[in-house]
């Protein structure tokens, strides 16, 4: 087995830094500040402290490769791009049709303006950033960080019912399955455009319940 270089190291030590220090500011940010600011800067914290640095720091400015399509163009590419939409297409079906209607269009370009800006840094992080490093290790390339991806959303849960049925478990285990299929495919193709868009509906259409059960129902 090959040693790990310490940039390697360091990344591995920050995937679990990262999820016990977001329970812990989301916590303090929703007592302190209440649960709609308080939420709100808890994502902030995590897309200033945590994604953007450690994207910067590990692989600079995202190469254009990362956003590329890509290039193997096979039935079995094309098939690995639908499971990759499925995703928001069951969150689509399970949750936007159900409360678009009831929402409004404050709460809809609530939800696209969060997902515009999650979702992009999120893959990122989780599969621009562990792939880049891990090119050809599948458990710490794919596994492990689709482990702290899941996990990691254990801190917004804690502090905030999702109104998924099955509550925290349900939330956390729905983020681990799309970490598995986004994953996947980044680690495979070396690109995580498909996902940043499968990734931007999901994160769409969830918020537009999420936003309108929590704060204007």
């Amino acid at each position: 087995m090959n040693t790990l270089s310490s940039k390697q190291k360091a990344l591995l030590v920050i995937a679990p830094a990262l999820v016990l220090t977001q329970i812990t500011v989301f916590q303090l940010l929703v007592r302190h500040y209440g649960d709609t600011l308080g939420y709100l800067l808890g994502y902030i914290v995590y897309w200033l402290v945590w994604c953007i640095p450690v994207t910067l720091l590990f692989i600079g400015p995202p190469s254009s490769i990362l956003w590329r399509f890509p290039a193997d163009v096979s039935y079995k590419q094309w098939i690995a791009t639908a499971l990759v939409a499925l995703p928001a297409i069951a969150t689509c079906m399970a949750v936007f049709l159900p409360y678009a209607p009831l929402a409004g269009r404050n709460v809809i370009l609530l939800a696209l303006l969060f997902a515009i800006v999650n979702a992009p840094l999120e893959e990122m992080l989780w599969r621009g950033v562990f792939p880049s490093l891990f090119p050809h290790n599948l458990w710490l390339g794919f596994l492990y960080p689709t482990f702290w991806f899941g996990s990691w959303h254990l801190a917004p849960a804690l502090v905030k019912d999702s109104g998924m049925d099955g509550g925290i478990l349900a939330f956390v285990g729905g983020a681990v399955f799309m970490g598995l299929v986004w994953g996947w495919f980044s680690y495979r193709y070396k690109s995580i455009l498909p996902s940043t868009l499968a990734h931007l509906l999901s994160n769409f259409f969830a918020f537009t319940g999420f936003i309108y059960v929590n704060w204007f129902a």
